[in-house]
């Protein structure tokens, strides 16, 4: 049985390297040689495609896209007329998002979307069917098993919502009750405070008990950037957090939740990670940014520089799906340099605000919008990521808890 193919293409560059790794090695899981010598391609008895714009008789042919021949970011590149593997590579380096108009972000400056279909994952349904192509020429080739898998993520912002803050937060917050006369959620707090009631955000033993059972793998990604408009954390000496973090480490994995601010002042990254590192004892190697702000090709660039290795944020605030049209993690290529980097992209496909407040579902029409996605990725054998916050799944977000725990059938 082959376990190798040949492929002619008239020039090889970085792209092209790239694209192919993906398919072949990564998600085929075949090797594959290179060439631009027609008579080393043609008196090879290796199984082969032909990757040009001229066709062969009686061998597998795929067109050539000129994004993958170029070095540099063209502003109009029409993807309707893309080839099959010209499409995967705009998926995968998010060339729509460096090209996307002012009016595709909003205010915080995060990709809203185009009109492609991010309700499926493209780019691997792509790579099936040139597998099927592929085996229904040479047989004899055999590609991996891809298993599905599930990854639970969780942000967090908030540790606790009214235990272990400082004491001008802590009584600025029953100050303003007083005075707001919402005297129910006072004496609610005072009870938390007084230990006679858990705090609402301190859901980790739930948590920890359906990940054990289930035994899926599990991620914290937490926020120690210092106190802003959109960074309201504990303080990242706070003793109490401190035990929380290590305590979690211990049943799940941890990585950094870079600030809000560290979009805006890159030594505020380091300083972060750093932080956690301090905390945990551990090399920080995964994140995934605050406010899912995603900005190519800064925010990847700071994480490299970082020496982060795994990054979530690859998915949307306002809506669900695919964002990179796969399913399946991926090394990310930075457009800007022309090259492949070190850092793995691992997409997630719903985020419970999203559910929640952007798209207005109930927690019934939520849980069927989880169904249908896992179903999805499972029909490709990809992995299965989510964003839950852990301070919503009390008050407010109390019927939640179903849809989380939907995620786990």
């Amino acid at each position: 049985m082959s376990q190798k193919i040949i492929i002619f293409t008239e020039k090889i560059t970085n792209r092209i390297e790239y694209i192919f790794d993906f398919i072949f090695h990564n998600f085929s899981g075949i090797d594959y040689k290179t060439t631009t010598d027609f008579d080393e391609f043609s008196q090879s008895i290796l199984p082969k495609i032909n990757f040009s714009n001229q066709f062969l008789e009686n061998e597998i042919n795929y067109k050539v896209d000129d994004i993958l021949l170029e070095t540099t970011i063209q502003e109009n590149v029409d993807y309707s007329i893309l080839n099959e593997f010209g499409k995967c590579f705009y998926w995968l380096s998010r060339y729509e998002e460096y090209i996307a108009k002012p009016e595709k972000f909003d205010k915080h400056n995060r990709f809203l979307g185009s009109d492609l279909d991010y309700s499926k994952p493209i780019v691997d349904k792509i790579c099936i069917e040139i597998q099927k192509k592929i085996k229904s020429k040479f047989p004899e080739i055999y590609f991996k098993q891809r298993v599905f898998k599930q990854i639970n993520t969780h942000d967090v912002d908030y540790a606790w919502k009214y235990l272990h803050h400082s004491p001008k937060i802590k009584f600025g917050s029953l100050s303003k009750k007083i005075l707001k006369g919402d005297f129910k959620e006072f004496q609610n707090q005072i009870k938390i405070l007084n230990q006679q009631k858990k705090d609402p955000y301190d859901t980790f033993d739930y948590l920890k008990v359906l990940a054990e059972k289930h035994q899926i793998e599990t991620v914290f990604f937490w926020l120690l950037g210092d106190y802003s408009t959109f960074d309201k954390n504990h303080h990242w000496k706070n003793n109490a957090q401190k035990n929380l973090i290590n305590n979690i480490s211990t049943w799940a994995k941890i990585g950094i939740h870079p600030s809000y601010q560290s979009n805006f002042d890159e030594n505020k990254l380091t300083i972060e990670i750093n932080r956690l590192e301090k905390i945990s004892n551990q090399p920080i190697k995964k994140s995934r940014q605050h406010f899912i702000k995603l900005n190519f090709p800064y925010t990847y660039q700071q994480l490299l520089i970082n020496e982060i290795l795994e990054d979530y944020t690859m998915g949307f605030p306002h809506q669900l799906g695919f964002r990179a049209g796969t399913s399946t993690p991926f090394k990310w290529f930075d457009l800007s340099r022309n090259q492949q980097t070190l850092l793995k992209i691992y997409p997630f496909v719903a985020m419970d605000v999203t559910l929640k407040n952007y798209l207005k579902l109930t927690p019934q029409q939520a849980l069927e919008e989880i169904k249908r996605l896992k179903q999805t990725i499972k029909a490709t054998n990809g992995t299965f990521i989510t964003l839950f916050h852990q301070s919503n799944l009390n008050e407010d977000w109390t019927e939640w808890r179903k849809v989380y725990e939907s995620i786990f059938k």
